[in-house]
């Protein structure tokens, strides 16, 4: 479609503000992402040094060790060392979520590493489907889930002869 020179002005003009506009919108964007995963110091301390916080040290220092690059696979594994605990999918995903900003199916993903015994399913027995996800090294040499990896109230939920780990 043909336009008169005055028109086609006006049009270069709000095309050339969109693409500036579209780029602060970036550069933003990477700043958020820069001070959500702890890569940037904002300087919040109004002239006092910084003193270190244990809590938001040891969470910053976690969320950087995060393998954002990494495979989903990966991911996961970190996801559960920062969890600690046997935890339901939906749990993995809410903290995953937390960490990343995203949304991700994890259903093939804690099957896959299923398969690979890097995971396993907490299963009651006589019971086709379990419910709570833990480490394969979270389990002793008895088959049993260690004491520090059990969530609050574990142990009225579930007993040891009561579940078996698939």
């Amino acid at each position: 479609m043909e336009y008169n020179a005055e028109t086609q002005v006006i049009l270069d003009s709000l095309y050339k503000q969109k693409k500036e506009l579209a780029d602060k919108l970036n550069e933003i964007d990477k700043v958020i992402k820069r001070i959500k995963y702890g890569n940037i110091n904002l300087g919040l301390s109004k002239g006092k040094p910084q003193q270190a916080d244990t809590t938001n040290h040891a969470e910053s220092h976690e969320q950087q060790a995060f393998p954002i690059k990494a495979d989903l696979k990966i991911q996961v594994i970190k996801v559960f060392d920062i969890l600690g605990v046997a935890c339901k999918l939906s749990d993995v995903r809410e903290k995953y979520h937390e960490i990343t900003g995203t949304y991700v199916n994890f259903r093939e993903t804690l099957r896959n590493l299923n398969r690979h015994d890097i995971l396993k399913l907490i299963q009651p027995k006589n019971n086709i489907r379990g419910l709570y996800w833990v480490k394969a090294e979270w389990l002793d040499e008895n088959n049993n889930l260690k004491e520090q990896h059990k969530f609050d109230g574990f142990d009225l939920i579930y007993t040891d002869e009561m579940i078996e780990f698939k």
